[in-house]
């Protein structure tokens, strides 16, 4: 008796086992959560070199005395080319940054002028361009995106070529303080080296040139759109 009341204890106890595993069994497997990748460590300084096109755009209008003589547009494709310099403070994926370069630009830009007061020439090129701007990304893994905005400071030269077929030339070398605006991609390759690209319209205002002997005045705007490769070295 005491033999089979054993085994049917045991009995009781491999069924009461076996029912929560059926049970469990049934029961439906959640998928594993999505985990977003850490991105990577943008803090710190970095410097490095950069290249790309330039699209350099002017708006002129002329008077003589008070009355308008013309107005015209022009622009021209030329190289750019530079070095920048910056600073990122990263919180999680979230990067803020401050970055300044300077550059070189090709590509003077020509618009002819006939008009009933003249025949002339206008010619317009920014010849230096540097940028102080913050930066704010996201960065996801090894790649940010970012938004940038700042103060742009370049150097403008306007001329006036070939005056009523005199042959005479005026022109007028400027600093100009504007503002710029854009945005880029940019790839961690190493923990030291990145890769992007950035797009930066930049907005010089106007700038004058005055010829007192026939009370002529042209005013110039200065306008830019930039595409640009970059190349930084992170410390």
């Amino acid at each position: 008796m005491r033999k089979k009341g054993s085994l049917i204890a045991v009995s009781a106890g491999f069924a009461a086992a076996a029912v929560p595993g059926a049970q469990a069994a049934d029961m439906p497997i959640k998928a594993p959560r999505y985990v977003e990748p850490a991105a990577a460590n943008w803090a710190g300084w970095y410097i490095g070199v950069h290249a790309g096109a330039a699209w350099q755009h002017t708006d002129a209008d002329s008077t003589i005395g008070v009355e308008s003589a013309f107005n015209s547009s022009f622009s021209k494709t030329g190289f750019i080319g530079g070095g920048q310099i910056g600073y990122n403070w990263q919180h999680g994926n979230f990067v803020f940054g401050l970055e300044g370069d300077i550059s070189g630009l090709s590509g003077k830009h020509t618009g002819p002028v006939i008009s009933s007061f003249e025949k002339a020439a206008l010619q317009s090129q920014i010849r230096w361009l540097s940028t102080v701007r913050g930066r704010f990304g996201l960065a996801v893994g090894d790649t940010m995106a970012y938004a940038t905005a700042g103060v742009a400071i370049g150097g403008v030269k306007n001329s006036l070529l070939n005056l009523e077929g005199t042959g005479i030339n005026y022109s007028s070398s400027k600093t100009k303080v504007g503002w710029t605006v854009g945005g880029g991609v940019e790839h961690m390759l190493n923990r030291n080296w990145t890769i992007g690209l950035e797009a930066l319209f930049v907005e010089l205002g106007k700038s004058s040139l005055a010829i007192p002997a026939i009370d002529k005045t042209t005013r110039f705007s200065n306008q830019a759109l930039i595409g640009r490769l970059k190349v930084n070295y992170k410390f």
